[in-house]
C-alpha cells in the first residue's frame, strides 16, 4: 500500500486497471440481467456498488492528490482521473435501472401495499 501511495507509475496503471474492470464488470451485471432476467442478480449489482463506490473514491483521491506532488506528470494523472470519473454516468444510468427492477420486483411480488 506505501509503494502505491509514492509510486505514482503504480498509480496511473492500478487505477486505469480499477477504472476498466469498474465498468466491465458493470456492463457484465446489467447485461446479464437483460439476458437472463433474473432478479437476484440486482443484489449483486447492489454489493458491487457498496464495494466499487468507496475503492473509486479513494483511488480518486490519491490521484488528486498526486497531482500536486508530480507536476511533471500532471497529463497521465488527469488520463487516469478522468477514465475513473467517466465511471460516475455509466454507473448512475445503470444504479437508476436496478431500482427501477427492483421495484418492479418488490411490486409484482406483493411486498409493497
Amino acid at each position: 500500500m506505501k509503494e502505491f501511495l509514492n509510486n505514482i507509475d503504480s498509480q496511473i496503471l492500478i487505477s486505469r486497471k480499477i477504472a476498466l474492470f469498474t465498468f466491465l464488470l458493470s456492463s457484465l451485471i446489467i447485461t446479464t440481467y437483460y439476458f437472463t432476467n433474473f432478479h437476484g442478480i440486482i443484489y449483486l449489482g447492489l454489493f458491487f456498488l457498496l464495494i466499487a463506490v468507496p475503492i473509486n473514491t479513494f483511488i480518486s483521491f490519491v490521484l488528486i492528490i498526486s497531482i500536486f506532488r508530480n507536476k511533471n506528470e500532471i497529463k497521465p494523472i488527469l488520463f487516469s482521473l478522468f477514465l475513473i470519473l467517466i465511471n460516475l454516468p455509466f454507473g448512475l444510468f445503470y444504479m437508476k435501472i436496478g431500482f427501477d427492477i427492483y421495484d418492479a420486483v418488490t411490486y409484482s411480488n406483493g411486498l409493497i401495499n
